[in-house]
């Protein structure tokens, strides 16, 4: 029996074109990639450049940023010293003498507390002045009569020892001439004796008298001291008065537009309570508050553009006063502790005190709180370059 199959058509020497061959299908795969590869080239090529232009950027902006020769923030606003009035004596309200917003001089009356209680008060302390005043005319009067009183036992001591001298010559005399038998008799002799006698006590009790009167002047200049000192107490207690008297009237301390009156008419205040606010208009400036990085070239005396969220398109001329002796965050209530806890660096912010230029019209509009945006020259005037700080650098790892 045949093997070979009848039914079974012979088999083609040449392979149909629709089967691909492997060393064709090769070369079509190693093109593909080949191509792939190519198109990939480019994007990853701009991706890792700009990725390094990123990396240089961020490694050298604190830099750029505080080089630049225009620092701006809008971080800022207007501000002016207010004062804020208080009530200095306790009272009742007599009379508010100005309406909110009103525009005042330095001097005006702004209110004024009842003052009864503070005219008695002074009047008491100008009666006691009166009493102490005469207590001490009076001790005055009586240092010179003490004085006078002195000076008559100083002569009635002194005519006792004159006395006193006189009596014992006398008795010396008579002694002398009873032992040597001229004259006299024991009977004068006694007598003179006795006269001596008697002439010394009287010196003593002179000298005495005198010597009291001399310590009675001693109390008396004591007592003047302590009266002249209720004096000058008397004098300053009428002085506090007239003080508290005064403080009834509250007067504009410097020219200004008075703020929102926080008591009325009848209100009773205690001291130390707020009574109104001032505002001293015009005089106003900016504190802007710039990151720590654009104050690298910063310097009092930079000009400054300042523009006003208010006016649009218009903008005031200034220039930098001050800058701050520390961040905002050492002046907070909490100030922050890096010494403990986990550690995020943070751009601090420094405020920069800007005076504005005189004469410019927009100055009698501005107000306290309005936002600005500052604009700093850096380039106006050049900053002084300290030799040792590029060596203090160094020394920082």
């Amino acid at each position: 029996m045949s093997s070979d199959n009848p039914s079974l058509p012979p088999p083609s020497p040449h392979p149909s074109r629709h089967e691909p061959k492997s060393g064709a299908l090769g070369a079509h795969m190693r093109s593909a990639l080949t191509g792939a590869v190519g198109r990939l080239a480019v994007p990853l090529f701009a991706v890792a450049t700009v990725m390094a232009l990123v990396l240089v950027a961020s490694a050298r902006w604190d830099g750029w940023v505080g080089g630049a020769d225009l620092q701006v923030t809008d971080n800022a606003s207007i501000r002016a010293d207010v004062t804020r009035l208080g009530a200095r004596v306790a009272g009742a309200v007599r009379r508010v003498a100005v309406t909110d917003y009103q525009r005042v001089r330095k001097g005006d009356l702004l209110l004024e507390i009842d003052p009864a209680d503070y005219q008695a008060d002074l009047a008491k302390a100008e009666a006691g002045v009166a009493s102490a005043q005469a207590t001490l005319d009076n001790l005055t009067n009586q240092i010179a009569l003490q004085q006078a009183s002195i000076a008559q036992a100083e002569a009635q001591l002194q005519a006792a020892r004159a006395t006193q001298r006189q009596a014992g010559l006398e008795s010396a005399r008579q002694d002398d001439l009873l032992h040597r038998g001229l004259a006299g008799t024991r009977q004068k002799v006694e007598q003179a004796s006795a006269d001596h006698d008697k002439a010394v006590a009287n010196a003593r009790a002179a000298e005495a008298s005198a010597q009291a009167q001399r310590r009675q002047l001693d109390v008396l200049a004591g007592q003047q001291t302590q009266r002249t000192a209720e004096l000058r107490a008397a004098e300053a207690t009428l002085q506090a008065a007239r003080l508290k008297l005064a403080y009834t009237r509250v007067t504009a301390p410097v020219d200004g537009v008075v703020g929102e009156a926080q008591v009325h008419e009848g209100d009773y205040v205690s001291v130390g309570s707020s009574l109104i606010s001032l505002v001293p208009l015009p005089d106003v400036h900016v504190v802007a508050n710039y990151k720590e990085t654009q104050l690298t070239r910063v310097a009092p005396g930079q000009a400054v553009e300042v523009a006003v969220d208010m006016f649009p398109g218009q903008v005031l001329h200034g220039h930098v006063a001050l800058l701050s002796p520390a961040s905002g965050a050492t002046f907070a209530l909490l100030p922050p502790d890096n010494a403990t806890g986990n550690f995020t660096k943070v751009v601090q912010r420094i405020a920069v005190r800007i005076e504005l230029e005189p004469g410019q019209k927009l100055l009698e509009r501005l107000r306290p709180g309005m936002s600005v945006e500052t604009r700093i020259h850096t380039d106006s005037t050049p900053v002084p370059l300290d030799d040792k700080a590029p060596q203090v650098a160094e020394r920082i790892p």
